[in-house]
């Protein structure tokens, strides 16, 4: 099965709420969002599979969810002043990055082989 990485990209975003508050910390993590990003991914991940039994299509859709998030905090840990987090600052090349980086281990071999012979697009 071949994935189309620009739709993977595409809804993991939209999953998202489009702005979110943060703040940077003195600690770790080096910033606090309203809503929180750890519960927001929760969310999004049980809104996906609803029945706790993925299917190939929806793995996919879980790994872009991580990706996603992965991206999005990283923004925010470059906040040094209280600021409004726009999901639509994670660019595509930022989640692809992180979704590559998910699949180097080893237990994801095929996946990766499967990703990285993916097109951007379908057409």
């Amino acid at each position: 099965m071949a994935v189309e990485k620009s739709r993977l990209f595409e809804q993991a975003k939209d999953r998202w709420p489009r702005r979110m508050r943060v703040y940077p910390t003195n600690g770790f993590p080096p910033f606090d969002a309203k809503p929180s990003l750890v519960d927001v991914h929760k969310d999004i991940q049980a809104a996906c599979d609803p029945k706790g039994d993925w299917t190939e299509e929806e793995e996919w859709t879980g790994l872009a969810n991580w990706s996603f998030h992965q991206a999005l905090r990283a923004v925010a840990n470059q906040s040094t002043a209280e600021r409004n987090l726009d999901r639509d600052e994670v660019t595509f090349e930022m989640f692809d990055e992180r979704m590559r980086s998910n699949l180097a281990n080893d237990c994801w071999v095929a996946e990766r082989h499967q990703y990285e012979e993916s097109p951007l697009r379908f057409h």
